[in-house]
């Protein structure tokens, strides 16, 4: 005979489902927003010019998205190598995303993922590579490639070493933005987004199946 008391709460809607959607939404609109405000400030107050390479023409040019391609080659290998990882700092890194983002990423389509992060990629290297190593540029190539990434490293804190981690990428990006003559900013962006388009992925799929092992 079924329990009277609990079958009405195994019926109950799950509300956290979309609230933890829309939150994820929400705060990544938000960053974006301010992102994409602080940068058009910034170029008014500094005279930067952060938006003056982009161009329709590199987002058409299939070199651009070959060489965001390779870009993330090296992303993708510290990628494989935290998620399998027998280096414990290593994979500490891939557990740590997994509980701050994973029960809200498990929950997102994957679409909502493509919008996460193309929110992050074009807003974040607009204003970290566009903005800032731009401006910063006239103290100095050391200032312009270690400042913003600095910044970068410290908005990304919650771990010493996810700082750090973030700290380097962001140096690997403002490195080839600047020496190499065939990556702009647009194929940096492309390559922002589309690294957290296939962690996010690799971290929902994860979450979910971990799930489905528990409730099996």
């Amino acid at each position: 005979m079924p329990d009277e008391a609990t079958e009405p709460s195994q019926s109950e809607p799950n509300h956290g489902e979309p609230h933890g959607r829309f939150f994820l939404l929400g705060i990544s609109s938000a960053a974006f927003a301010g992102c994409v405000a602080v940068t058009f400030a910034g170029q008014f107050i500094t005279g930067a010019s952060a938006t003056a390479t982009l161009t329709e023409s590199d987002l058409a040019d299939p070199l651009t998205w070959l060489g965001a391609a390779l870009v993330t080659l090296p992303m993708f290998t510290l990628l494989y190598l935290e998620r399998g990882s027998r280096f414990a700092r290593l994979r500490e890194l891939w557990e740590l995303s997994g509980d701050l983002l994973g029960p809200v990423v498990a929950r997102v389509t994957f679409a909502e993922l493509v919008v996460v992060s193309l929110f992050a990629g074009i807003g974040e290297e607009l204003l970290f590579r566009g903005l800032l190593q731009s401006w910063l540029g006239t103290y100095g190539l050391l200032v312009a490639l270690v400042v913003p990434n600095l910044l970068f490293g410290v908005l990304h804190w919650v771990s010493r070493d996810y700082a750090v981690c973030a700290f380097c990428i962001g140096l690997y990006f403002s490195c080839l933005l600047h020496f190499a003559d065939s990556v702009n900013l647009v194929t940096l962006m492309i390559a922002h987004s589309l690294y957290d388009l296939v962690a996010l992925t690799c971290l929902a799929r994860e979450v979910r199946s971990r799930t489905d092992r528990v409730s099996c």
